[in-house]
């Protein structure tokens, strides 16, 4: 279902234990994320820098909070795997 959605809205389908969750941040797009080990209905409120540089706490859901924590070393492997890339051609003898 496509709809307009405003910033900090929280959208989520559940079926058997797969959870789709939409979320809307900062941005164009909202985030889409695909979770088996998440419950769609856990929310948590973090702290969000908005544009005029001022904390201010936003609902999100659990997956997108864990997300956003541990991401860090996935940025960091695809940063040092753009640098060193690896995808060379062999030639066969």
């Amino acid at each position: 279902m496509i709809k307009d959605m405003t910033k900090g809205e929280l959208d989520f389908v559940q079926c058997g234990d797969i959870t789709v969750t939409k979320w809307k941040d900062r941005g164009k797009n909202p985030v889409n994320l695909l979770s088996n080990m998440y419950n769609g209905s856990e929310k948590v409120s973090v702290l969000h820098t908005n544009t005029k540089g001022v904390c201010e706490l936003v609902l999100c859901s659990k997956l997108i909070s864990d997300y956003n924590v541990y991401m860090g070393g996935v940025d960091k492997f695809n940063q040092l795997l753009a640098v060193y890339s690896i995808s060379w051609k062999s030639r066969r003898w």
